[in-house]
């Protein structure tokens, strides 16, 4: 006790100089935390003043739809490929003289196929008195009606593409 009442004035100077850095320190810690709050504060109301919790949603809800819609495409494009080897895309084309007396070749057979050889063929025979044209289904390729050399050749023609 008596080495305590000897140093009484330094340890309440001590102590009063540990109270006042603790002052300060608290203070400081103060300005910090408010600064976080307001930091905090913009960041969960965001630049337009929406919640973050709102604006999280708002961006799933999104997220969602463009899943969805690729869902759609996807499916969408493979209706459009599986119906695309059905497309008439595949042409022959075979010009010819019919008849000897007519001097150029005005007569034609085109074959009009898809990828499984289906289609049409169409012949037009020209003359100087009249023109005619034929279409004769093909399946296969090949026809149910007797097939002229030069639609066989458009025929040939239009799957050798």
């Amino acid at each position: 006790m008596e080495l305590f009442q000897i140093y009484l004035n330094e340890i309440i100077i001590a102590f009063t100089a540990m109270l006042f850095i603790l002052f300060v320190w608290n203070i400081v810690l103060q300005i910090k935390i408010t600064g976080l709050k307001k930091r905090f504060v913009r960041f969960t109301r965001g630049n337009l003043g929406e919640n973050l919790e709102e604006m999280i949603i708002a961006y799933t809800k999104e997220i969602t739809d463009i899943k969805n819609t690729q869902e759609t495409n996807s499916s969408n494009i493979r209706i459009l490929f599986s119906r695309l080897d059905q497309v008439k895309g595949n042409v022959g084309v075979v010009r010819y003289n019919a008849f000897a007396d007519v001097g150029s070749d005005l007569s034609y057979s085109i074959a009009i196929l898809d990828d499984q050889k289906n289609g049409v063929v169409i012949t037009s025979i020209y003359n100087r008195e009249q023109s005619n044209t034929y279409a004769k289904p093909v399946e296969k390729g090949e026809s149910t009606y007797r097939l002229s050399n030069e639609e066989k050749k458009a025929i040939e023609l239009a799957i050798n593409k």
